[in-house]
């Protein structure tokens, strides 16, 4: 009988042992809690069981771990965009064209201020001190038209904000605008995030009761279907679950999970998946661990598609490809020797361009002291566009498919993505892990653990906990206009002044009784910015019908 052959990995750790036991780091993991072996071969996908046609396949074909198109970027290079907005409308239609200026090709992504976001009007008492201070202030149809002034829509291309709560709300506005310019909604796709599931355990802008919000956002998923079949309504976000302290595999899985949520609120409307299963867009954020990031990509394209199929019934091609957009985390920047985060910053851009996504935002190495100056913004455009024009990263499709490593992960990620909706799902779903505070303490519990290994050293940060230096480094910054509030509020006024309050007041009752009724609000909603209501009265209807959001401790 003969001796069991020992596999050559295996073999190779015996003879190395005692060099191998002596690494700079005791144990080596991924920031998702994944063991890092010293080097990877085919032993490792051989015990995983992996199999190259069934877990990796071929670019534009299923599993789509290679990506959504055979040609990848050889066709067509990523869309690229900056998040920008604040002051007046004025004041950020001016950062709008300047970015276009400099070569973005993802369109215009909006950014707005917190009063915005909640539903105040800017002279809400509320808004005080926050008037375009994070973001533009957007007050009713006249600012929204103001943005745009002079911009033709149809040479724009996209749209973007992250309108989550009032999503519905920049729907309409722009719905609106596109009817008085005769823009067919084709000529410029809108992208909206819509998604405020994420707002309840990451961001904070919720105001509404929870299912109120999804009802109000399968509002608008089911009236686009109709009115601008071209747009994509729903950007579901891992970006700030990530920021907030998720890991890698948790920003994945937990977006997935509100995912599923959202489209089982339109399936349960007598939608069908083959129908807007495409308009549908996964929104993450990268980090700084490169191979996981990587790996996340592949592996959420391989979740995503296989639920549609099997799942919720999908039967198209189409409805499983999703659009994948990321961005650069601001989570790593740091403040101190801030130029540091111009490679930061590329590392991350290259990592999600090497992951397949089709639309990429970056961040600016001066965001972790304000809003972006224009050579910062400028800076991250070119960071762009060197990767694409100067790398040759886009000359082949999915350039690190076939890395032991990175098949690894890419396969350990997808079993432990499962893993995670397979639990959330036995708790109901993903409004039920709200209420019950699953999402809130994963992150609580990852951001805590990241802090103590950084106070400790454990996990280094150039420039913060090593490498700094005592030398001051002056940095330019931005500064809103102080008389940019101002500005807002005299233009929000002469707006009340001019415009019909009698067609306001229909426009808001009809809201009201739709509401109250449970029927669709986007048809009321159009009606009310029209006439020019305020974000604040519309919001206010859906305080009085719907009641407002009261958080539920939370027990860690």
């Amino acid at each position: 009988m003969s001796k069991p052959t020992t596999p050559p990995y295996d073999a190779w750790l015996e003879r190395h042992g005692e060099q191998l036991s002596q690494g700079r780091k005791p144990v080596f993991q991924t920031p998702s809690g994944l063991t890092i072996d010293p080097v990877y071969t085919p032993d490792h996908l051989a015990r995983e069981g992996w199999d190259y046609e069934r877990d990796v396949g071929y670019p534009g074909e299923q599993p789509y771990t290679r990506g959504f198109t055979p040609s990848g970027y050889r066709a067509q290079l990523w869309k690229t965009e900056m998040y920008a907005g604040f002051g007046s409308a004025e004041d950020a239609n001016q950062r709008y064209r300047y970015l276009m200026s400099q070569g973005t090709t993802g369109g215009i992504s909006i950014a707005l201020d917190l009063p915005t976001q909640i539903g105040y009007d800017s002279d809400h008492e509320m808004a005080r001190d926050e008037v375009g201070q994070i973001g533009v202030a957007l007050t009713s149809l006249d600012d929204v038209e103001r943005v745009f002034e002079g911009i033709p829509l149809e040479q724009v291309g996209h749209i973007f904000s992250t309108a989550n709560a009032i999503g519905p709300i920049v729907c309409a506005w722009l719905l609106a605008l596109y009817e008085k310019r005769g823009t067919p909604t084709g000529d410029c796709i809108v992208q909206l995030q819509n998604d405020p599931i994420k707002e309840y355990v990451a961001r904070g802008t919720q105001f509404l009761p929870i299912e109120a919000a999804l009802k109000l956002t399968t509002d608008m998923i089911q009236h686009c279907r109709t009115a601008a079949p071209e747009w994509l309504p729903i950007s579901v976000s891992g970006s700030h679950m990530k920021q907030a302290g998720a890991s890698c595999v948790q920003e994945a899985a937990f977006t997935i999970c509100n995912g599923i949520a959202y489209v089982e609120s339109c399936l349960a409307r007598g939608m069908q998946i083959d129908d807007f299963g495409h308009v549908l867009e996964l929104h993450f954020c990268t980090e700084m661990d490169f191979f996981e990031e990587v790996a996340k990509y592949r592996a959420v394209r391989k979740v995503w598609t296989r639920l549609v199929r099997e799942r919720f019934g999908g039967t198209t091609e189409r409805a499983q490809r999703f659009r994948l957009h990321a961005a650069t985390s601001g989570r790593p920047l740091t403040a101190q020797q801030p130029l540091n985060n111009i490679a930061r910053i590329t590392l991350q851009a290259l990592a999600q361009i090497l992951g397949g996504c089709e639309q990429t935002r970056t961040a600016s190495f001066d965001e972790a002291l304000g809003i972006p100056t224009q050579e910062a913004a400028r800076t991250s455009i070119r960071a762009n566009q060197i990767i694409a024009y100067e790398s040759g990263v886009p000359d082949t499709v999915d350039p690190l498919g076939g890395s032991y490593y990175l098949e690894h992960l890419t396969l350990q990620y997808e079993r432990r993505i499962d893993a995670i909706i397979a639990e959330v799902d036995a708790m109901g779903g993903s409004l039920e892990a709200v209420r019950q505070g699953y999402f809130q303490r994963a992150l609580s519990e990852g951001a805590y653990r990241e802090a103590c290994a950084i106070e400790s050293g454990e996990q280094v940060v150039v420039g913060v906990n090593r490498y700094q230096s005592d030398e001051p480094a002056p940095m330019p910054t931005f500064k809103v206009d102080p008389t940019a509030a101002e500005r807002q509020v005299a233009k929000l006024q002469a707006v009340r002044a001019r415009r019909d309050a009698q067609a306001v007041e229909h426009g808001l009752a009809r809201l009201k009784a739709d509401c109250a009724a449970g029927a669709n609000v986007m048809p009321a909603l159009l009606e009310c910015v029209k006439a020019y209501a305020t974000i604040g009265e519309i919001a206010d209807v859906w305080r009085e019908v719907f009641g407002v959001y009261v958080p539920e401790a939370v027990r860690f």
